[in-house]
């Protein structure tokens, strides 16, 4: 009775060891395969155990593909996996820890030069000046960014170049104009080049602009009770999104707050001062 039961504990056990020998085992024979110089064949074991890997192991993978590229001599799919690579990891250097010394020197020395040379844009916010109205819809956009290195630029909008130029190491403004009509949703398709000495690459931001009428033209809106507290009557409200999140939003107005109505006082009796309450003594108060 107690071997039945033993029976599926060891088989657990036994697949447990198996799976995490195989996660261990691609690291081991890529090792083995680059202390012997075989790239190729490291570079076809990498690209083939890529696809089923384990999310954990991925960042390590992904980061040893760009420089298994380069040693195969393969610049258009090195320059790629690079900015895959960056896309997904940003300024976070793969550790590579499990390659053999020899084999881990060329390849510190490898991402030591493209962390400082690939132009990796980070810190992308929306600014709004100090002096804007908070429910305004602004005349442009304005998106702030930091840039690791020097590159020249070009970015257009809608295919329509917008600007370009020389953008140093640092913090960096794009200022985007936006269209004077909303009364229908739309999307701009804004490309962004970046290019080095090393590398160019081509960024394509979708900026949707989704627009939400509101129409409340009923005159039960229009017109309130005076001891009411004031409301504001919607004439139409917009929204400004990238992607999912919300940028700018605004709404216009019929009308702020209920007009104040104040109360005239009759006209004092003739003979009194305007300012002054009459007497009762008067003798045309008098019956």
């Amino acid at each position: 009775m107690t071997e039945k039961r033993c029976r599926p504990v060891l088989l657990v056990l036994s697949c447990l060891f198996l799976f995490l020998s195989a996660r261990a085992d691609w690291k081991s024979e890529i090792n083995e395969l680059l202390k012997q110089r075989a790239y190729e064949p490291a570079l076809n074991l990498l690209e083939s155990t890529l696809p089923g890997m384990e999310q954990a192991d991925r960042q390590e993978a992904r980061g040893l593909l760009p420089f298994l590229y380069f040693k195969n001599n393969l610049p258009e799919e090195e320059k790629k996996a690079l900015v895959d690579y960056f896309e997904e990891y940003g300024e976070s250097q793969p550790l590579l820890s499990f390659l053999d010394f020899s084999v881990f020197n060329q390849a510190l020395e490898y991402w030591g030069r493209w962390r400082e040379e690939f132009p990796l844009i980070s810190n992308i916010n929306f600014l709004l000046p100090a002096a804007a109205e908070d429910r305004s819809i602004p005349e442009v956009l304005r998106i702030g960014f930091d840039l690791s290195a020097e590159s020249y630029y070009k970015i257009q909008l809608e295919g329509n170049p917008l600007e370009g130029g020389l953008w140093t190491r640092g913090p960096h403004l794009i200022q985007l104009p936006l269209p004077f009509y909303f009364d229908q949703s739309y999307s701009l398709n804004l490309d962004v080049y970046l290019k080095t000495r090393s590398i160019t690459v081509k960024k394509r931001i979708v900026l949707e602009l989704r627009i939400d009428k509101k129409s409340l033209s009923t005159q039960e809106l229009l017109v309130q009770r005076q001891d009411s507290p004031p409301i504001k009557n919607v004439e139409g409200e917009l929204a400004f999104y990238i992607g999912d999140t919300l940028i700018f939003k605004a709404t216009k107005y019929l009308q702020k707050q209920i007009p104040v109505r104040v109360t005239i006082p009759p006209p004092n009796p003739p003979g009194t001062k305007p300012y002054m309450v009459p007497e009762k003594d008067q003798p045309y108060f008098r019956g």
